[in-house]
């Protein structure tokens, strides 16, 4: 259970940093949970964690030798 709380808290950051940085949209942190759905966090965070382990284990499987 602790792992879905991160993951989707590690969403909610990467949503508000995409929202502050690229969009250049003013929205609060508190506020995210009422302009985008839970699912949008979670799923976001595990793209993330997925594609993070999978450089990992492309590192180590191929460059690593």
């Amino acid at each position: 259970m602790s792992n879905l709380i991160t993951v989707n808290r590690f969403g909610k950051v990467l949503i508000w940093v995409w929202n502050r940085c690229i969009k250049k949209t003013a929205i609060p942190y508190e506020e995210l949970d009422f302009h985008y759905p839970d699912w949008a966090f979670i799923i976001t965070g595990c793209i993330f964690f997925g594609v993070v382990v999978g450089v990992t284990l492309l590192y180590f499987a191929f460059i690593k030798q």
